[in-house]
């Protein structure tokens, strides 16, 4: 393998519990069905004002799907840098990648100034050469565009690449764009969803990944 496409949320990072906690607040604030804790690590993969607007019609209110989303995220904002953190071994893998002359992308479901603002809050900028958000493609996953879009920009081979993430749309996509895939266990929350995609292959810790 020489290119690694990596899902964030679920990834490289734990921030479920703060999707959870900024979203319940805002949608019960609002007197609307507030989602479970189940339903937010679900979405897990898609972007959250897709999400979102799906619950505010859930709860009968599709007016305020906006509204939700941007007091979801205000809330978020407010309480991410204090809780997000890395999943142990995650650096010391990323770091022995690029040591290694691997390349290594970021693609997710959140907005391209999101991702960077994460990646230099969390000190890991500099490993990745590019990352991709949902706001930079016409189709979020499980399509292929956030790959293609980084194949297309730096002539990559898909053959000798491969997407890792935590949640079957990531896997869809990887199998979509025509790469590799990688079902990380660490961040997942429904193991069996993940099964049935049938991944190339499984790591239930990040430094096994540097034995594909």
């Amino acid at each position: 393998m020489q290119n690694y496409f990596f899902d964030f949320d679920g990834t490289i990072c734990e921030s479920r519990n703060i999707y959870v906690a900024a979203v319940q607040k805002a949608f019960e604030a609002r007197g609307v069905r507030v989602p479970s804790q189940d339903e937010v690590y679900n979405a897990m993969g898609i972007p959250i004002d897709v999400s979102i607007a799906k619950w505010a019609r859930l709860g009968h209110r599709a007016d305020l799907a906006e509204t939700l989303f941007h007091e979801s995220m205000a809330e978020y904002n407010q309480i991410e840098d204090q809780m997000v953190k890395l999943f142990p071994g995650i650096e010391k893998t990323l770091n022995q990648l690029k040591l290694a002359g691997k390349t290594l992308f970021v693609c997710s479901s959140k907005t391209h100034p999101e991702l960077a603002h994460n990646l230099d809050n969390l000190g890991l900028a500099s490993l990745f050469t590019d990352f991709v958000g949902a706001d930079e493609v016409v189709n979020h996953k499980p399509a292929a565009d956030e790959i293609q879009l980084l194949a297309d920009r730096y002539q990559l081979d898909l053959g000798d690449s491969i997407m890792l993430g935590d949640a079957k749309y990531d896997i869809r996509m990887g199998k979509n764009a025509g790469c590799a895939t990688c079902a990380c266990t660490w961040g997942a929350f429904d193991l069996a969803s993940l099964a049935k995609e049938e991944p190339d292959y499984t790591a239930g810790y990040p430094t096994e990944i540097l034995d594909f």
